[in-house]
């Protein structure tokens, strides 16, 4: 069994890449998404529970303080 699951949020594909490659290295289960609205979808209807969230704060569309307002509406993972 891995350390737990983290979803990587960050619109850049080059930051997403390095920071995967380094957790998953570490046993980690990581999933991504380049944007908030993915990051909801992921949260909300995601195959397996999420353990952590590291999150951008400066994405585009929906931005990383409106991630976290809407997530906090139904869950209360860190």
């Amino acid at each position: 069994m891995g350390e737990g699951s983290v979803l990587l949020v960050d619109d850049d594909p080059q930051i997403l890449r390095a920071v995967r490659t380094s957790l998953q290295a570490r046993g980690y289960d990581v999933r991504t998404a380049g944007n908030g609205e993915t990051a909801l979808d992921l949260l909300a209807n995601g195959d397996a529970p999420i353990d952590v969230v590291v999150l951008d704060l400066g994405l585009p569309g929906i931005d990383g303080q409106e991630v976290i307002e809407r997530a906090r509406t139904w869950t209360n993972v860190p």
